[in-house]
């Protein structure tokens, strides 16, 4: 009785004993198995992270191939060139190579301090949406020449030539703005005209849209030296009328100059979308 009593123990601290071993085993496969599946979360993490940077970094912005030049041209400044020059190339006709532009009836402001706070206020918006822009003048205190504003637009390769200007009346009456290009019987860059009146149509339409402002159409003439010396897309924008006390206020307000930017940069659009 005494041994079969100790046979007993015995067996029971066997059972015992392997039963400790199988669960030792389940533990260590479980913990072995949570590690492989840490590893492979950790993987799979950073491989998702890797791949994330990888998109993030093939969606950035890059400078379009067929980016659009812009050349702004702040009309006239406080010095004048002296002397005169050809209408057109080959011209024998002449004229005064720059004037020194308006004045604000009621503001004082000067057309050419004016022409260039707008292109300042212009110029960051074309960029932003996409276009490189060029300037013609950056000061109001050294001399350009019309066909030296020209000159910029056609060395740039210009898209678009936007010359900017305010407009004058001998009555305070008159209101509105305008766009001015070359006929289609130009005698000197013809070839252009078709480009011409589609910005002049783009620009005025999309202003006045902006603005509010009464339009005026579009003016076909071949007087204007910058405009028959441009071998490319070309227009000149009278803003509105300085002359007009009420017209001349607004146009100096920051909020109607954020409807004239607007406006213009618009219009651009519209002359590269159609």
């Amino acid at each position: 009785m005494k041994h079969q009593n100790i046979l007993i123990v015995v067996m029971i601290a066997i059972i015992a004993v392997s039963a400790g071993a199988v669960l030792y085993d389940v533990h260590a496969r479980n913990a072995s198995a949570a590690t492989s599946t840490s590893k492979k979360t950790t993987t799979a993490s950073k491989t998702s992270t890797a791949s994330q940077s990888k998109t993030d970094s093939s969606t950035q912005t890059k400078p379009a191939a067929n980016q659009k030049t812009v050349v702004l041209d702040p009309g006239h400044s406080a010095v004048m060139p002296s002397g005169s020059e050809p209408v057109g190339p080959g011209a024998s006709e002449t004229k005064a190579k720059d004037m020194v532009g308006t004045k604000g009836v009621a503001t004082g402001v000067t057309e050419y301090d004016f022409m260039l706070n707008l292109a300042n206020k212009l110029k960051p918006e074309l960029e932003k949406r996409g276009y490189k822009v060029v300037l013609t003048r950056t000061d109001s205190n050294s001399a350009h020449s019309c066909v030296e504003r020209a000159q910029v637009a056609n060395d740039n390769n210009a898209d678009a030539f936007i010359r900017l200007h305010a407009n004058a009346a001998e009555s305070s009456t008159p209101t509105g703005a305008m766009t001015i290009n070359i006929t289609a019987h130009n005698p000197y860059t013809a070839s252009t005209y078709s480009q011409c009146r589609k910005l002049s149509d783009c620009l005025i339409k999309a202003y006045c849209t902006a603005t509010g402002a009464k339009s005026e159409g579009v003016v076909e003439r071949d007087d204007l030296t910058g405009n028959n010396w441009a071998k490319v897309p070309t227009t000149l924008i009278e803003v509105g009328y300085m002359t007009n006390p009420t017209e001349d206020k607004l146009m100096q307000t920051d909020a109607y100059q954020a409807k004239m930017v607007q406006g213009i940069a618009n219009g651009i659009d519209q002359f590269f979308a159609n």
